[in-house]
């Protein structure tokens, strides 16, 4: 029963989050292109104050926390090597390969794992938490560039290499992890009146972002691409992290380090890989679809996988 009350205290806000900004949604409180906006500005002028906060206030050791940090880059360069080899041994099209390359480690670390593991182990884990996704978030978006431009077979524009670097330096999330890094390790002291409102901002932005997933939640007609999607969903939500979940286990991490591993794979899929995929010759229709029911099915694989492995003393 104590498992039962972990799991529902970690992941039943994020599905009242949700289902309110579905709900809303639906009795016409604004259009898509409202909350498309929204989602914009939470992006950009949020998420950068979220992480800055997190960063300036870590009671982290950078230094010593290099295992973990390292660990979560192997493990992630580990399954996008696997993917991109394997994808094309199962799947056919150049335009649902780029999409399912990236379908079983391409996670939504912003609006699911960095809250979930504040929500499971509280602020210090968010700190934590923040140096992993400070040093994934850079790898994802140039592996997603390159995985989208490997399998494109189509003519169009190429992604070079400097207008790659500048979309990753330009990254919201990058852009709040630097300053939050040099303002900490400068040693420059923010007033409180400063900080607060910084703060304030910060503890919003989760919710927020959550609310306007919800609120942008489309359930899509998923028949013509159903065994597809299936397989995919069961390998990012099930089997990818209890094989990284045993990995990490069995190098030694416990607690709020695992969990923090854990999370970065057992979480839906980014809101990136639509968009993405729509302007990189990818399926975007097969994006849209893997991504709203990876964001539904998340909801109950996370719960039962914080019950199973807190009830066996893992987490």
């Amino acid at each position: 029963m104590e498992s039962f009350f972990v799991a529902a205290n970690a992941v039943v806000p994020f599905i009242c989050y949700m289902s309110y900004g579905y709900l809303i949604r639906h009795l016409r409180f604004g259009d898509e292109t409202f909350y498309k906006r929204l989602n914009q500005i939470v992006f950009k002028a949020f998420f950068p104050l979220m992480m800055f906060n997190s960063l300036y206030n870590s009671k982290a050791d950078f230094q010593t926390n290099t295992k973990l940090a390292l660990t979560a880059v192997v493990i992630l360069l580990a399954a996008i090597l696997l993917t991109v080899l394997l994808t094309p041994l199962f799947v056919k099209g150049n335009p649902q390969r780029g999409v399912v390359a990236q379908a079983t480690w391409r996670s939504n670390t912003l609006m699911f794992a960095l809250p979930l593991a504040v929500s499971m182990y509280g602020e210090e884990a968010g700190s934590l938490a923040s140096i992993v996704i400070a040093c994934c978030v850079p790898i994802y978006n140039i592996a997603a560039v390159f995985i989208l431009e490997y399998f494109r077979r189509t003519e169009g524009e190429k992604t070079s290499s400097a207008k790659m670097l500048r979309n990753i330096l330009t990254n919201p999330l990058i852009i709040g992890a630097i300053a939050g890094i040099v303002f900490r390790a400068l040693h420059i002291s923010l007033p409180a009146c400063i900080l607060k409102p910084i703060k304030s901002i910060s503890d919003m932005t989760s919710p927020l972002a959550i609310f306007i997933c919800g609120a942008t939640l489309v359930l899509p007609d998923i028949r013509k691409n159903l065994k597809l999607i299936t397989i995919c969903t069961v390998l990012k939500l099930v089997i990818l992290p209890a094989i990284v979940t045993t990995i990490c286990y069995l190098l030694g991490f416990r607690g709020i380090e695992l969990f923090i591993l854990f999370s970065l794979y057992a979480t839906p899929l980014a809101n990136a890989i639509f968009p993405m995929s729509q302007s990189m010759g990818g399926d975007g229709e097969l994006a849209g679809e893997m991504l709203a029911i990876s964001t539904v099915s998340s909801m109950f694989t996370i719960f039962l996988w914080i019950i199973a492995l807190n009830s066996i003393g893992i987490f």
